[in-house]
């Protein structure tokens, strides 16, 4: 089983982009309008994000989010697949001189990310321009067969995936190294450990403190990993470095990350994944 999964993702790989991109026009009406794939979610979430906005201007946003919702499912076929040089044209590092000075200085750094376009092509195509050392968690997939695969894909460039419980095991054992360590910020923590609440997105919002206790820990720099797409198929990263304010009052760091992505998706909502139950948890429960 494992074999047939592996060849159809490598023959899925070799579509044409001309033709993915043809086909997810598609996907993405059937994902909306006919199985309404989270639509509740998604709607919710716009309207409580921007209450000010018109009825129609959320719904300009919902449209589009479903069809760059589609064109990175799509793309993520390509994982397996895609050549470094390819990758590098398709998800071009505006600014390398950030890693290089780092590692020049041998300092190691928390790189924040977040779901906002390809973060799947962000992550891989990281690996091929970072010089140091790059890890980059991962919370392990319940199918044993898609997992392995995944992480073959995912780590094909030189990056090193890690178990979320192993990361920061890690971090801790390279903190005299010039690392760079991936974490994604954005994802709703789960109810057991709703220890961090701000105000992100007009919502009361329970946050991960991983990386603020990890980057404290490790005496790390804190960066921030910015995606934006120039066009179809085609995007821009640019490495922006964060002030440090470690071992100042708990939540500062976290939530001047969470700040920088706020902006980014006030300034270009549609690329953000509103498909995710972000606010399932409050404070009450």
């Amino acid at each position: 089983m494992h074999k047939l999964i592996t060849i159809l993702y490598k023959l899925a790989g070799q579509i044409p982009f001309v033709l993915l991109y043809m086909f997810s026009n598609f996907l993405a009406f059937l994902l909306q309008k006919v199985f309404k794939y989270r639509l509740k979610v998604v709607q919710e979430n716009l309207k409580k994000a921007f209450p000010e906005l018109q009825q129609s201007e959320r719904t300009l946003i919902e449209n589009q989010f479903y069809l760059n919702f589609s064109d990175i499912l799509l793309e993520n076929l390509k994982l397996y697949s895609i050549s470094k040089d390819s990758l590098q044209k398709r998800m071009k590092l505006l600014n390398p001189e950030v890693f290089n000075k780092l590692a020049l200085e041998n300092k190691g750094a928390i790189l924040i990310g977040a779901h906002y376009n390809n973060w799947e092509w962000m992550a891989l195509a990281l690996g091929s321009y970072c010089k140091q050392d790059l890890f980059s968690v991962y919370k392990p997939l319940s199918n044993k067969n898609i997992d392995s695969l995944m992480l073959k894909a995912r780590s094909r460039f030189g990056a090193e995936i890690v178990p979320m419980k192993q990361f920061p095991k890690t971090i801790l054992k390279n903190k005299n190294r010039a690392t760079i360590n991936l974490m994604l910020s954005d994802q709703s923590p789960h109810k057991s450990k709703l220890d961090y609440f701000c105000e992100f997105l007009n919502q009361d919002t329970p946050v991960y403190l991983g990386a603020e206790k990890l980057m404290n820990a490790a005496n790390l720099e804190l960066l921030f990993v910015e995606v934006h797409r120039v066009k179809r198929g085609y995007y821009e990263m640019k490495i922006v470095p964060l002030a440090n304010v470690c071992n100042e009052q708990q939540g500062l760091t976290t939530e001047l990350h969470l700040a920088h992505l706020e902006k980014m998706i006030i300034d270009e909502p549609s690329n953000w994944l509103w498909s995710h139950r972000r606010w399932k948890h409050s404070r009450r429960n």
